[in-house]
């Protein structure tokens, strides 16, 4: 597990701001806690969940929660490049359930829009989409 965990740590010592609700608990049954996601000039976009996860004997990195705090203008968009663009840095396996969440303000998006939109960065497969770096 060592570059996945090397990926997870990178990302929560870059964006320092935590979110103090838990959205599930990793291998060794520790929380998991939000990281506030900031963009290059450090405003403060989203919020983003990840641990390291054992599947089928494959270590990759689940992203438990990904939420832009204001829809439609690309932030989430921005968030999941970033995500990527640094898996493929470390060389790790991205994992994620394309489970669309309301916030009670927008516009709900259906389960396929979310799946194709996940698609768009190279996520595939059922109810577990997987990643690979390139």
């Amino acid at each position: 597990m060592g570059q996945e965990q090397d990926y997870v740590k990178y990302l929560y010592k870059k964006y320092e701001g935590r979110i103090a609700i838990g959205v599930g608990y990793d291998h060794n049954l520790s929380e998991i806690y939000p990281f506030v996601f900031e963009d290059t000039d450090g405003k403060s976009i989203g919020a983003v969940a990840l641990a390291v996860y054992r599947h089928e004997n494959i270590n990759c990195v689940y992203i438990y929660h990904l939420g832009s705090f204001k829809g439609n203008r690309g932030n989430g968009g921005q968030i999941l490049q970033e995500l990527c663009n640094q898996a493929d840095n470390y060389q790790v396996i991205l994992s994620l359930s394309p489970i669309f969440m309301p916030n009670g303000k927008d516009v709900t998006m259906s389960t396929e829009q979310l799946r194709s939109w996940y698609g768009r960065f190279g996520f595939k497969g059922n109810s577990l989409f997987k990643r690979d770096p390139s």
